[in-house]
């Protein structure tokens, strides 16, 4: 009940105060000239400058110039381009030779060899068992 009151107090306040403020705001704005139509056209004079500004000499550029930089531009990027695309051309080969090299070994630590069906069950149940719990699962839901 006593923030009631101390929040009309606060808006009383506020009104007068915006009731004073828009008087003295009122009285101190000029009047607004009447607009006279009595002449159909006026004259306006341009005063004179004297003051003039140097005036800064740019190159100025051509179409034909523009074209060019830009070509130029277009070059060296084609340029990076072929030689990023060599690049990545020789680690396809590099990751494809080792994936080559590690297909050929039988009797590495990367083979998989399922003897039946049954090995292939038995993995599936042990990555249930000793994989993350299903609440830690990305489909888990809340």
């Amino acid at each position: 009940m006593e923030g009631l009151i101390v929040a009309v107090i606060i808006g009383l306040v506020t009104a007068i105060f915006n009731r004073v403020k828009d008087s003295s705001s009122q009285e101190s704005r000029p009047k607004p000239k009447p607009i006279s139509t009595g002449s159909p056209a006026q004259t306006y004079r341009e005063e004179p400058r004297t003051k003039r500004e140097p005036v800064r000499e740019e190159p100025v550029y051509t179409l034909q110039s523009q074209f060019e930089e830009k070509k130029k531009d277009i070059e060296s990027k084609y340029a990076q381009m072929k030689k990023q695309e060599k690049d990545y051309k020789e680690q396809v080969k590099m990751q494809r030779s080792k994936v080559k090299s590690i297909k050929e070994r039988k009797d590495s630590q990367y083979s998989i060899d399922f003897g039946n069906q049954d090995d292939i069950v038995k993995g599936l149940i042990f990555s249930e068992v000793f994989g993350p719990p299903r609440a830690k699962k990305a489909n888990h839901r809340k």
